[in-house]
């Protein structure tokens, strides 16, 4: 199944007075992967800004641009055009050769032989985000006893969405997996946090996924949509196969892909430091129309 999704993330800092100056990163382009292909891209700015473009260590693409006039509102809108696919290794893909190979099975040994060098050893670290204590990390194993890696990382994530609650604003972008687990609530960071410390402490690669989720999975051409940004995990068995604790499903083709870390550090969709005004309000919306 194919879908063509326009998306506008928008971005409205309105600060307490005046900001003198600025410099600003944004994570809110689009990749192009195996399942999913960015047709257009735009960055608008207000007040206007010389902008560069980069791709970071993660193989996420990058705005950057600096505001060295004075300004009270920056207003920030990236827009995109992304045609996507159902992923590999999701149920309705089973039968396909791509599907096949993303499940295909793996045993510990073979996945460690892989992964015991380069940049699995990154995806297998301990971050701030995503650590977890001894106890819990113990009862994963136990959980997990007997299970290939692709078994052990749906049994994780069955456990998360089992005992988590989504509640917008029960935690922070700071509050790490073990704070999230012992109020058993969070939202989609949360839970992406806490599969990814989960699966990292038997042995299983994760990576942390920023994207963008469409809120209806059964939407027809023409719809639109106020979404949100979203977050999910990313598993290495073989090849990189996706798991969404946060609604206990693997990403479909509403799911659209922007960047990959080890955890939410490495792909906030806007961060930035500026000179000037104490404080200020942030106002993100996210409007969705799928095309095709």
């Amino acid at each position: 199944m194919t879908w063509r999704l326009a998306i506008v993330h928008e971005t409205v800092a309105e600060y307490d007075g005046t900001a003198h100056a600025s410099y600003n990163e944004l994570r809110m382009t689009p990749l192009s992967t195996g399942r999913q292909m960015m047709l257009t891209s735009q960055v608008e700015l207000h007040p206007r800004a010389e902008m560069w473009q980069y791709t970071d260590y993660w193989g996420t693409r990058v705005t950057s641009f600096d505001l060295q006039q004075p300004h009270s509102v920056l207003t920030i809108r990236a827009s995109s055009t992304v045609e996507t696919n159902r992923p590999a290794g999701s149920t309705a893909a089973s039968r396909s050769p791509a599907a096949a190979a993303a499940r295909a099975p793996i045993s510990w040994s073979d996945l460690t032989e892989q992964t015991t060098t380069g940049a699995f050893i990154e995806y297998l670290a301990r971050t701030g985000r995503t650590t977890i204590t001894p106890e819990l990390e113990q009862a994963v194993r136990e959980r997990t006893d007997g299970a290939d890696p692709h078994e052990a990382a749906d049994a994780i994530a069955a456990l998360v969405n089992d005992s988590m609650a989504y509640v917008p604003g029960a935690t922070g972008v700071q509050t790490n997996a073990q704070e999230s687990w012992e109020q058993k609530s969070g939202v989609c960071q949360d839970f992406s946090h806490l599969a990814i410390a989960m699966m990292r402490s038997i042995g299983l690669p994760a990576r942390y996924v920023s994207g963008y989720l469409f809120p209806d999975p059964d939407a027809e051409p023409g719809v639109s949509a106020e979404g949100q940004s979203h977050a999910w995990a990313e598993y290495w068995a073989g090849s990189w196969v996706g798991v969404d604790a946060t609604n206990r499903t693997p990403p479909g083709p509403q799911h659209i892909v922007v960047g990959h870390g080890r955890d939410y550090g490495d792909v906030l969709p806007h961060k930035g430091i500026y000179h000037g005004a104490p404080g200020r309000d942030l106002k993100v919306s996210v409007r969705f129309t799928r095309l095709a």
